[in-house]
């Protein structure tokens, strides 16, 4: 859920410029999977990130979730993901949550009374006001990237694409 967002500027890194601002209108793609409830969800996301000077956000994205089932059948559903957000720059370190009283997750193509349908907006709904922390890998006039490591260990990465500026 790319409603994970997470930024540290790298000072040695070649890929952040000091004049650059988060400020504006971002398309991103990405891709994740994970296992609930027994089966594997792939997921893959195409969407729009807009951030605000005021410290708020808006993502909203098209989320395709395929879901292999234990009987190793597959099921697919399109979220439509609408995510109001706020975020904040410190240092090195970019935090984003979640909205939750605004947040919405719903299904435009699939079963949408499915059982597991219904958990995954469970799931995510449950944790959108998280605030993550992330590390900003790339700030340019015309890309923002940024990446996360979870408990786990695994390393995840997203790069959106400016298609505006706000000021």
């Amino acid at each position: 859920m790319l409603s994970v967002i997470v930024m540290t500027a790298c000072k040695s890194g070649n890929n952040v410029d000091g004049t650059a601002k988060v400020e504006g209108n971002y398309t991103y793609e990405h891709a994740f999977n994970y296992d609930l409830k027994g089966a594997h969800l792939d997921v893959h996301e195409t969407g729009t990130m807009d951030f605000y000077p005021d410290g708020t956000a808006l993502d909203s994205a098209r989320q395709v979730y395929t879901a292999t089932l234990q009987d190793s059948s597959i099921v697919t559903w399109v979220f439509n993901y609408v995510s109001p957000s706020k975020w904040r720059l410190e240092g090195e370190d970019f935090y984003f949550a979640g909205i939750k009283e605004s947040f919405r997750m719903e299904v435009v193509n699939g079963k949408p009374e499915a059982e597991l349908a219904q958990e995954i907006i469970k799931v995510v709904s449950g944790s959108i006001d998280y605030e993550y922390k992330f590390h900003l890998d790339t700030l340019t006039e015309k890309k923002l990237q940024w990446s996360f490591t979870y408990r786990d260990g695994h390393h995840d990465t997203w790069e959106f694409y400016r298609t505006s500026s706000r000021n």
